[in-house]
């Protein structure tokens, strides 16, 4: 996230996005070009092996050679600090951007005023750019050991396996990446550039050191390759060595033949023959990943950076340009890493020091990300939080809360108890876990410190920051009126902060008022916050602006609309949803919400249960519920009782814990309905010893109570199918009348559908015919229209055998596929199909007589080309109706099909 505010930092930034340039000594290397003429195909290039072996200057020159036969080439050189999705793929698209022109673009707006990026949908962007460039392209990461993100793992395996055929990858390593290689080596899409290839031959090394002016008889070369084991930095430490120490070739023994002890000693040996002002200058610039000419002056309190830094180049002493203008330069891994460990070991107060300098210069420089690491590794907790807490908003804005969390464990909490944005880190990281009040308690001393208690006062930036997280905090807690109390503050004094705070807050509110009934507040806020969007270009709030408009769209019953709406978001705001991504959750939650409902339950389960763990930073603790709740009923659905059972046993145990106590309203409900559909004759005392066990008045008192959403709606529900299950329809009847007065008009179109369901059911059982199937009929258009299917589903066996029995009646053309095909997707559906077959199996010739009826013969031709009497084919005929339990040939035909009866 550094802010590019000056030449320095901008150099820096491109330096990583440039081929390296490849050195006057390079060495082709015959082998590694072999491999790559023999796999031409190949989706993965993977140069994998420890620091010093060439990986690099191998991809500099693959990157050369594919420019050179006219590949677009991406280059990126990683560091820790990319170890982040927002940075990576800020980095990423921009040296792709660069090859080709207009990739990443629209992927570019997830990154903007986002909480937490969409990696899966950066990605599925970035390849449908892709593929739209005809031509090939390689893009080269290089130390790709630098990261640990698996969510970055995971979408470069994509990656690899989506990009069009043009496209490939190349990738320095010195370990092996978590990328799927076994798939993808069976696959042949990988081709593997290890040790082997990378070794330098005795041939290669005299070469190479040849090219320096040194000529070695065959023993001292034979001894050196023996103890370098072709390792191409310590052939280049060797060649310094033995230039500068004619008689090290007598000293060859002591090497030994391990690497690392090789290493160790040459390095030492090349260090040592400097002066002692260039070791201590070396020491000094060892601290930096990258150095610049000005950087080198304030860590070596010298005038000469630049001139110093092109000297060491010459001088060979692993120092590589980083760009063409050599504004940057990094030291060889392995050379950086003994520098730093050699002067932590003899002077640690100057390493110390040092750090500290180059924090200072870092920030001068507005290179914030980079001044906090130094900070950190300077041990100097005050300065580390100060950076911190100076770029702690920015840092908030754009979902980076992780890292201020991760600097924030370097600082005791004495000092990080004077900095507002690291005590925010806190609130939040332990958000979960903490009551709401204590958080609140934390948050109020925070905004007592900024300020903003008078009403008429100006809001901070940092004041409003803190708001966001309060409104965030409460939206997960259920404390709805304060989402909206916050809410009208914003709004009170909209357009004075940033937009991106306000949206967000605006945004917490409507959802707020969805969830309390109230759609013409929620609309309201919701085009203020669609007003303040649009100075934005971000996509987070864009999603979560869709979010709402679903919301209000399921509370209405129009699921369909909900669909069509969720469509569009899909289509303009994520090209493609992912499900393992924090800040995807909430969507795959509600679009899960909808797909259940019109009962598309292939894959629910996973797509739900794995949104469910995610946490977001916008998480309605009401969507949530409702996820659980509708995960436990798809598990119900699926034959697994059991773990229906133990997820609305975990959200009871949750809401306890919380004190949500209509969320535990709701979880019983369906615990009670769960019992009521369960075989056995002791189910309904059972179901009714939970509802009494139950304190309901508590639940009633306790947090929202507003309409459907409330405990008294559930305790009036249960009564319900309680009183259905004992034969009492009448007081059902009552009881749903009672629960219609709850129900506002145009709103909580499912619950007034499943109630005119409750009632048909009341209705056929007290002998009401003409009346039940008149409100099954508009329940079914209702349903039909929304595509709405789970709901008749969830009230059991009764309602089917309603269906069954409308079904049969064919008094209703138009809904009978509606209902064939609600009757189809009944759970245990193909069980209760075998069972009928096995009781009231067909005779081969009634198989045989229903087949040729199927082929359309009449009666008359069944008989002629059966040899068979008319009486005998009708006869036949009777017997086939009876076993299949319809009314008529052409029912008969239709329940035939359905059993596999028609098949050879």
């Amino acid at each position: 996230m550094d802010a590019v505010l000056n030449p320095a930092a901008g150099s820096r930034q491109r330096s990583k996005l440039v081929t390296p340039q490849a050195s006057a000594d390079y060495l082709p290397r015959p082998q590694v070009q072999a491999a790559l003429a023999a796999h031409p195909h190949a989706r993965l290039l993977l140069f994998s092996a420890p620091a010093g072996f060439g990986k690099t200057t191998a991809l500099a020159a693959l990157a050369e050679q594919r420019r050179a036969a006219g590949s677009a080439v991406a280059w990126f050189s990683l560091e820790t600090e990319d170890d982040d999705p927002a940075r990576f793929f800020q980095q990423l698209i921009k040296t792709l951007g660069e090859a080709v022109p207009g990739v990443g673009d629209y992927a570019r707006g997830y990154l903007h005023n986002t909480m937490q990026v969409p990696v899966n949908a950066v990605l599925e962007s970035l390849l449908v750019d892709l593929a739209r460039h005809n031509g090939p392209l390689l893009l080269v990461l290089d130390d790709l050991h630098q990261l640990k993100d698996p969510e970055l793992f995971t979408a470069l395996g994509r990656l690899v396996r989506l990009a069009p055929a043009s496209f490939t990858l190349a990738v320095g390593s010195r370990s092996l990446p978590p990328l799927s290689l076994a798939t993808l080596r069976a696959k042949g899409w990988l081709l593997e550039i290890g040790l082997d290839e990378l070794r330098l031959s005795v041939e290669e090394t005299r070469d190479y050191l040849a090219r320096t002016g040194l000529q070695l008889d065959d023993a001292v070369l034979a001894a050196l390759h023996s103890h370098t084991e072709g390792w191409a930095i310590g052939v280049q430490l060797a060649s310094l060595w033995l230039r500068h120490q004619p008689q090290a070739t007598e000293q060859m023994e002591c090497l030994g033949s391990d690497q690392a002890t090789v290493g160790q000693y040459l390095l030492a040996s090349v260090f040592e023959q400097l002066s002692v002002d260039l070791q201590d200058a070396l020491l000094a610039l060892g601290v930096a990943s990258q150095l610049s000419g000005d950087l080198a002056n304030a860590l070596t309190g010298r005038q000469d950076g630049q001139a110093l830094l092109e000297r060491l180049e010459t001088m060979q002493l692993f120092l590589l340009p980083l760009d063409r203008e050599r504004q940057w330069y990094r030291f060889h891994h392995l050379f950086a890493d003994f520098l730093r460990g050699r002067l932590k070991t003899h002077d640690p107060e100057r390493l110390k020091q040092l750090h500290f300098n180059a924090s200072l210069w870092f920030t001068n420089h507005h290179m914030q990300n980079l001044a906090i690491e130094h900070a950190s590794l300077a041990e100097d907790p005050d300065m580390l939080a100060a950076l911190v807490d100076g770029c702690g908003l920015e840092l908030i804005n754009r979902g980076q809360l992780n890292k201020i969390y991760r600097w924030r464990q370097k600082v005791p909490d004495d000092i990080a108890a004077r900095y507002p944005t690291l005590i925010l880190a806190d609130v939040w990281n332990r958000a979960t876990e903490m009551a709401l009040p204590e958080a609140n308690q934390m948050l109020d001393e925070l905004l007592a410190r900024w300020g903003g208690t008078r009403a008429e006062a100006q809001i901070s930036d940092k004041y409003l920051a803190t708001l966001a997280v309060k409104a965030a905090l409460a939206l997960q807690k259920d404390d709805l009126e304060l989402c909206v109390t916050i809410a009208r503050k914003v709004e009170a004094q909209l357009g004075r902060n940033q937009a991106f705070l306000e949206v967000a807050i605006l945004v917490i509110g409507a959802m707020a008022l969805v969830t309390l009934a109230q759609p013409d507040q929620a609309r309201r806020l919701l085009s203020l916050a669609q007003q303040r969007n649009h100075f934005l270009q971000g996509r987070y709030l864009d999603m979560q602006l869709a979010n709402v408009e679903i919301l209000l769209a399921l509370e209405q019953g129009q699921v369909r609309q909900a669909q069509m709406l969720f469509d569009q978001m899909r289509a303009q705001v994520i090209p493609h949803l992912g499900e393992k991504s924090r800040a995807m959750a909430l969507p795959v939650i509600v679009e899960s919400l909808i797909a259940y409902q019109q009962g598309r339950l292939d894959g629910l389960e996973e797509r739900l249960g794995a949104a469910l763990t995610h946490i977001d930073v916008i998480r309605p603790i009401d969507i949530y519920a409702q996820g659980m709740l509708f995960l436990a009923r798809i598990q119900r659905m699926q034959d697994k009782p059991k773990e229906a059972q133990a997820t609305l046993v975990l959200m009871q145990n949750l809401a306890a814990r919380n004190q949500s106590w209509r969320f535990y309203a709701r979880a019983v409900a369906d615990e009670i309905s769960l019992m009521l559909q369960e075989p056995g004759t002791d189910r309904i005392k059972r179901a009714e010893q939970r509802f009494k066990g139950v304190d309901w008045n508590k639940l009633a008192n306790g947090g929202t109570q507003h309409g459907a959403n409330s405990a008294l709606w559930m305790q009036g529900l249960i009564r319900v199918r309680l009183q259905q299950a004992r034969g009492h329809f009448s007081e059902a009847l009552h009881e749903i009348t009672q629960l219609r007065s709850k129900l506002q008009p145009n709103w909580h179109g499912l619950q007034r559908l499943r109630l005119d369901l409750l009632a048909a059911l009341s209705y056929q059982r007290l002998g009401y015919q003409e009346r039940a199937q008149s409100l099954l009929v508009q329940c079914l258009l209702s349903a039909e229209r929304e595509g709405v299917r789970s709901l008749f589903i969830e009230e059991g066996e009764a309602i089917r055998q309603l269906l069954q029995q409308l079904e049969a009646a064919e008094r209703h053309p138009a809904l009978q596929g509606f209902i064939r095909d609600l009757l189809a997707s009944w759970p245990g559906n193909d069980a209760r199909k075998s069972l009928d077959v096995l009781e009231e199996g067909l005779t081969d010739r009634e198989r045989e007589v229903v087949c040729l009826a199927a082929k359309g013969m009449s009666n008359e031709e069944i008989g002629q080309q059966l040899a068979l009497a008319l009486g005998t084919v009708k006869w036949h005929l009777h017997n086939i109706y009876e076993k299949l339990k319809v009314r008529n040939r052409t029912q008969a035909i239709r329940r035939a099909r359905e059993l596999g009866l028609l098949e050879s």
